[in-house]
């Protein structure tokens, strides 16, 4: 774990609200996907750091998506190529990404950024494994071209959002409604199920997989106010109590999460 101010390469909307930053990282270990960074925006009015899962990461950049929600995120979404942020990295756990025939990858709106991590990491660790990629939106989408070999589908609540997808060929299939929505009309038997997303989200996939006798890994989204487990402020109930979601998580196995 490294805690030191690094240079903006890059930082852009590519999405309604939504940004993707770029960081030249060299002097940090390459973190593994479901960790996340905080970063810690500089300006008088917000006193925590903001906590931001990893997108893609190398020996010496980083990349992230965030969406502009409060005071915290509006200050980084005004940074420029040159500004320096401190940031501490990388933090909490990991998916546990084994060698399987056949995987699903589930993610919601800003639950959809640890994906491509865990699903670059899939195509170089287990390039025979065959990939599923379920991707919600609730009202655009965005990175939708980063799972360039999986089978891709799209749903969202918003029918104008999946204009982009309507006349799309190859394996990108866009459907109306949910998750869930997506799962009951095109998923198959899967070794093993990777999740992140909304709380309602992970808690329908949760019942889901119990009833495909799948087993599932969800990364829980919570408010953190210091990454380490220092300040209790990100619990979360499990079946062996209450844990602090930042450093025992963000990653569990769904039978262990008690909603």
């Amino acid at each position: 774990m490294n805690h030191e101010t690094v240079a903006v390469l890059s930082n852009q909307e590519i999405a309604p609200r939504v940004f993707e930053m770029i960081l030249q990282t060299p002097n940090f270990s390459v973190g593994k996907p479901g960790q996340f960074v905080m970063l810690y925006p500089q300006n008088a009015g917000t006193l925590l750091p903001r906590p931001i899962s990893i997108c893609r990461q190398t020996k010496n950049i980083t990349m992230l998506v965030y969406k502009v929600f409060g005071g915290g995120t509006r200050y980084l979404s005004t940074l420029k190529q040159g500004d320096n942020l401190p940031i501490m990295a990388p933090l909490g756990n990991n998916f546990s990404a084994k060698s399987h025939k056949k995987v699903a990858l589930v993610g919601g709106g800003v639950g959809i950024p640890p994906m491509v991590f865990l699903y670059d990491t899939l195509q170089e660790t287990s390039p025979n494994t065959e990939i599923d990629v379920f991707l919600g939106f609730k009202d655009t989408h965005f990175l939708t071209t980063m799972f360039t070999n999986a089978n891709l589908y799209i749903v969202s609540e918003n029918v104008d959002a999946l204009n982009a997808f309507q006349n799309a060929s190859g394996n990108v299939y866009p459907k109306n409604g949910n998750v869930l929505t997506l799962l009951n009309n095109y998923a198959q038997q899967y070794d093993e199920i990777y999740a992140c997303g909304p709380k309602p989200m992970l808690q329908a996939l949760c019942e889901y997989a119990k009833q495909k006798n799948i087993p599932l890994q969800v990364s829980l989204e919570e408010r953190m106010a210091c990454g380490v487990g220092a300040c209790v402020c990100c619990v979360a109930n499990t079946t062996s109590g209450y844990v602090k979601i930042c450093c025992d998580g963000p990653v569990f196995d769904s039978d262990k999460v008690v909603f």
